[in-house]
């Protein structure tokens, strides 16, 4: 794009705008700055043909993902980057599912910002470009090949693959996205017949498709299909028959695009229900077996194995309850516009209070509780909630998977800019394989110490989520037998002496 491009910025910081405006400025771009998705979304409406918008997530009155939508719909050419302090994997995904370029995290430096800008704006330029060239093209596919030199920059930076046939099936035109994804190390040759180039018979049926005459009825025909090329991958190919003002065929063009990130989404989606129904019958299962029991008399008239059986009932009801809680905290967390009331907090009440509360928990066991917080802790930025949640989680797993008369260590303390909360126990530990994978959603580690101890699997999957929304991270040691420990490190956002 050329330097008078027009640039919209979108954050509710008011340091964040004002800063992307200065650096962006001074570049000789024109920008705008709205407070809101809102107010974004007014300006966008106004009239003002935007290149690119620098979008945060997390804003007031319409969220950051909710505008993108928005704007897609009204221009889908615009370039769109997020801007956010919440940058995981997850987001990601979920800024690119909503026709984000590309993002980047809080904080940043403006070289880094002018870098992604340049990126977006110059996808945008090649975009354009090669729209006009395609809405120019009215000759035959191959005499467009001969203008390579004017074509060839544009293709090769397309992020899907392209592969043009003449109606003669040679092909005409490639890019090496379709060389990578279609595994073609050999070099082609304009001209050559595409079923000696393309050895995938899934792609050639569907191609041989668009040449046949029942095709000439549809402008695309596109379809899913499995490779293997040299490892899994799925693509879906888009396929269009190209005919001249007279309805001629002229050939056909082939648009690739690898969705095997999104096939394995779909994939993870598909086992997590799996999962979550199967733990959910088993309690349910286990609850009518007892209560089936009970209408049926088998206790007799002894009425010690008659409450055996209600009291059997009502810990797996207990249990499948807690489980329902977690799915829903765990369906907040993921959800677009979680709503995080935020305040300064001083952890210290909060901890000892959470101890207090789950002490009795630990009285079967003969737990012995130790606190130390390092007076007075530096105040966070932090959910009320959310941080009585994350404790919760982690003191209870401490207990649960502790031993008998084991121990139980709660500390707080300042270090560098980060406030650490450790928990730390004496119990069975966990194996190092394993601690790779605590945090996944579901996952347990079995074995003949945990045949016993009920659990959702959720409630470390939740506490990581708790600690990223608050910009922090979480870390753990453990060796069976001997303890584990997590510490959690949020930022600090106030001194205090």
């Amino acid at each position: 794009m050329s330097e008078a491009a027009n640039i919209l910025v979108v954050d509710d910081e008011r340091g964040i705008r004002e800063g992307c405006r200065r650096i962006l400025s001074a570049e000789g771009f024109s920008v705008d700055v709205a407070g809101n998705g809102k107010e974004g979304w007014d300006l966008v409406r106004s009239g003002k043909a935007y290149d690119l918008l620098l979008v945060d997530l997390m804003m007031p009155v319409m969220g950051g993902l909710e505008l993108m939508d928005e704007v897609t719909r009204f221009d889908p050419e615009v370039i769109m980057i997020v801007i956010t302090g919440f940058a995981t994997i997850e987001t990601a995904v979920e800024a690119m599912k909503h026709g984000a370029y590309d993002y980047v995290p809080k904080p940043f430096t403006p070289d880094h910002l002018m870098a992604v800008v340049n990126r977006g704006l110059e996808k945008r330029r090649l975009r354009i470009q090669a729209q006009r060239l395609m809405e120019e093209r009215d000759q035959k596919l191959l005499e467009v090949a001969k203008e390579e030199t004017k074509l060839r920059a544009i293709v090769d930076s397309m992020a899907d693959g392209i592969l043009v046939t003449n109606n003669e099936r040679q092909i005409v035109l490639w890019n090496p996205a379709a060389t990578r994804m279609l595994n073609l190390h050999e070099k082609l040759e304009s001209g050559k017949d595409i079923h000696e180039v393309v050895p995938q018979k899934e792609l050639m049926e569907l191609i041989d498709k668009a040449f046949t005459p029942d095709a000439s009825q549809y402008t695309a025909v596109s379809e899913e299909i499995e490779l293997n090329v040299p490892e899994p991958r799925t693509l879906m190919v888009n396929v269009s028959a190209v005919r001249d003002n007279d309805g001629q065929g002229l050939g056909v063009v082939s648009v690739l695009r690898d969705i095997t990130v999104l096939s394995e989404i779909n994939q993870v989606k598909t086992q997590f229900v799996t999962m979550v129904t199967h733990e959910l019958r088993a309690p349910l299962a286990a609850i009518e077996g007892y209560l089936a029991a009970y209408l049926q008399g088998l206790a007799g008239t002894d009425p010690q194995a008659t409450r055996q059986m209600l009291e059997r009932a009502k810990q797996r009801a207990h249990a499948l309850l807690d489980m329902v809680n977690d799915l829903l905290e765990f369906s907040r967390l993921e959800a677009k516009k979680t709503v995080r009331r935020k305040e300064l907090l001083d952890l210290a009440s909060i901890i000892t209070n959470t101890v207090e509360l789950l002490k009795g928990q630990g009285e079967p066991k003969g737990i012995e509780f130790q606190v130390d917080v390092a007076e007075p802790l530096p105040l966070i930025e932090g959910d009320r909630c959310e941080m009585e949640q994350l404790l919760t989680n982690l003191i209870s797993n401490a207990v649960k998977y502790n031993i008998k008369r084991g121990r139980v260590m709660v500390s707080a303390k300042k270090s560098n800019h980060a406030l650490n909360i450790s928990v730390a126990d004496t119990g069975i530990g966990i194996a190092a394989e394993h601690l790779p994978h605590i945090f996944e959603e579901f996952y347990r580690v079995s074995g003949p110490e945990t045949r016993y101890t009920t659990g959702t699997g959720l409630g470390l999957s939740i506490v990581k989520k708790i600690v990223e929304s608050h910009f922090g991270r979480i870390e753990v040691e453990s060796k069976p037998d001997k303890g584990t420990v997590f510490t959690v490190k949020l930022p600090i956002k106030e001194q205090r002496r």
